[in-house]
């Protein structure tokens, strides 16, 4: 009886330092990750990039309405079909093209195909890596960084801050992208999926974030733009040449490749979505952000 006495009395010496322990972590979380000073980055982030993401915005639904209202300039279905046929297995793996999928390649698959287009991929690859520069390494080179971590704010409430603009400008414009192909396909004389459409543009949101959040680590560890620029758009560049190389796009590392899980005219010709595709992006998005979170939190700055 004695010693289980003793072992409750243990217990009870023990529990309130355990109980002291859990704010002082809370607390130290708190301080680490104020969601007022995420806020405020985030919103004088957007506040002064205002007018480069409506350009973005602007220019990803300009080619998606300009898209759907040429189809019938450039011949209709079977003009497409024809030319479709005469890629070569290399050039349609590039173009990440699925003729398994159809019979033809008809207004579906050929809206369908702007998802993965150069020029748009371009746009938001530019974008995401335009922001991670912009929001870490610019402000190191141009010193602006120490004025705002003068204040009572930590670097990783920065860093998310940062992350959440570039996360959301990447959402209004993978959205305007299909608001703009909605508007231009009312000119066409076809009945078209727009909600599998939108399920593309979901995924090329969540790409642009996974392609983001690499580029954000990329960013963390340099104080220079050019160099950041120019690494974080071989980064995007890179992967996406891997994923096309045959011996590499169908080994198992495959898997890790962002642009393995984007495969836009399967979307919309099955109206759904692969949930291992979505977890592979959500881990290279939020990994990607919460390595550079601890990284620039611990690099020096000078």
């Amino acid at each position: 009886m004695s010693k289980v006495k003793v072992d409750e009395n243990q217990d009870l010496a023990s529990s309130p330092s355990q109980q002291q322990r859990r704010p002082n972590i809370l607390v130290s979380l708190s301080h680490r990750f104020r969601l007022g000073d995420i806020a405020l980055i985030f919103w004088g982030t957007l506040r002064r990039k205002r007018l480069s993401l409506f350009w973005f915005a602007l220019s990803a639904a300009a080619f998606h309405w300009l898209v759907a209202v040429s189809f019938p300039a450039i011949g209709g279905t079977e003009a497409v079909t024809s030319v479709v046929r005469t890629f070569p297995d290399g050039l349609r793996t590039l173009l990440k093209l699925a003729p398994n999928l159809q019979a033809g390649f008809g207004v579906q698959d050929y809206l369908a195909f702007t998802w993965i287009h150069p020029l748009f991929i371009g746009l938001g690859s530019a974008f995401v890596v335009s922001r991670a520069t912009g929001g870490l390494t610019a402000e190191i080179e141009r010193g602006s960084i120490y004025l705002v971590l003068s204040r009572p704010m930590s670097r990783s409430s920065f860093v998310l801050g940062k992350a959440a603009e570039m996360i959301f400008g990447a959402g209004v414009m993978t959205l305007a992208a299909w608001v703009g192909l909605a508007v231009g396909v009312q000119w066409l004389p076809y009945e078209l999926p727009l909600g599998n459409y939108l399920l593309a543009a979901s995924m090329a949101w969540l790409l642009f974030a996974a392609l983001g959040g690499g580029a954000f680590l990329l960013a963390s560890c340099f104080s220079r733009t050019a160099l950041s620029d120019a690494l974080g758009a071989a980064w995007t560049i890179l992967a996406f040449v891997l994923d096309v190389i045959p011996l590499i796009a169908a080994s198992p590392l495959a898997w890790i490749n962002p642009w393995h899980h984007y495969f836009p005219q399967e979307i919309v010709a099955t109206g759904t979505i692969a949930p291992t595709s979505i977890v592979i992006l959500l881990i290279w998005w939020i990994g990607g952000v919460a390595s550079a979170v601890v990284v620039f939190g611990r690099r020096n700055l000078a």
